[in-house]
C-alpha cells in the first residue's frame, strides 16, 4: 500500500475552459514564442573578444576580471585616448590560452613602442588549466595582473613613491572584490615552485 501519496479528484480538471476546441489548440501551438526581453540591467563590458579555440571558463574568467577592474580601479588607462577602463576594454581585442611556457603564472605581449594597442594576448600557466572553482578564481586573479599591465604599461609591479605598483593594485582589487582565498592559492603555488611570479 503507498504512503504519502495525494490522490487528485477528477473534478478539479473542471476548471479548464470547455469552450476552446482541439484544432485551436493546435493552431496555438504551431505559433512560434516570442521571448519577451526582461529589464534587468546587466553590468559588464560591451564587448569581449577571445581567441576561438578558448575554453568557455576561461572566457567568464576575463569578464570576471575585466568587470572587477571597472567597479574598483577608478584610475584612467595610461592611453590617454581612454577616459576610464570600461571604455578601454570595449576598444580592445583580448585573446586567452592556456600554454605551458614553464614560466609565469600567466603573461601578456605588450608591444613597447605601440602606446595604443589593438589587441592583447594572454596566456595562462596550464598548472591552472583545467576548470574547476578555485583554478576560476586564480585565473581571474591573474587575468586581473595581466590587464593591469594592459592598462598600466608604464607602472612597476612594485609601488614607487610616485604611484602604486601593479601588484599593490591587484591586491586591493582582489581584496575588494572578495577574491582573497584566490591571492592565497596563489601564493601557494609560487611557494611550491610550481609557477613563477609575472616577470614583466
Amino acid at each position: 500500500m503507498l504512503q504519502n501519496v495525494e490522490y487528485v479528484k477528477s473534478d478539479s480538471f473542471s476548471s479548464l475552459d470547455a469552450s476552446v476546441s482541439y484544432g485551436e489548440l493546435e493552431k496555438t501551438l504551431d505559433k512560434p514564442v516570442m521571448q519577451m526581453e526582461s529589464n534587468v540591467e546587466r553590468v559588464g563590458v560591451p564587448v569581449t573578444y577571445a581567441v576561438g579555440d578558448t575554453p568557455y571558463w576561461l572566457s567568464d574568467c576575463l569578464k570576471d576580471a575585466q568587470n572587477m577592474i571597472i567597479e574598483h580601479h577608478q584610475e584612467k588607462p595610461d592611453d590617454k585616448n581612454f577616459i576610464d577602463c570600461a571604455k578601454f576594454f570595449a576598444d580592445k581585442i583580448f585573446g586567452v590560452k592556456i600554454q605551458n611556457n614553464g614560466n609565469a603564472s600567466g603573461d601578456i605581449n605588450l608591444i613597447g613602442d605601440l602606446p595604443s594597442q589593438p589587441s592583447y594576448k594572454i596566456c595562462i600557466h596550464d598548472v591552472l588549466g583545467y576548470d574547476a572553482r578555485d583554478n576560476r578564481r586564480m585565473v581571474t586573479i591573474v587575468l586581473v595582473h595581466q590587464l593591469l599591465h594592459a592598462i598600466h604599461p608604464s607602472r612597476a609591479h612594485d609601488s614607487t613613491s610616485m604611484r602604486n605598483g601593479i601588484n599593490r593594485i591587484e591586491h586591493e582589487i582582489a581584496n575588494k572584490a572578495s577574491y582573497h582565498d584566490a591571492l592565497l592559492n596563489l601564493e601557494s603555488l609560487y611557494q611550491s615552485g610550481k609557477i613563477n611570479r609575472c616577470q614583466i
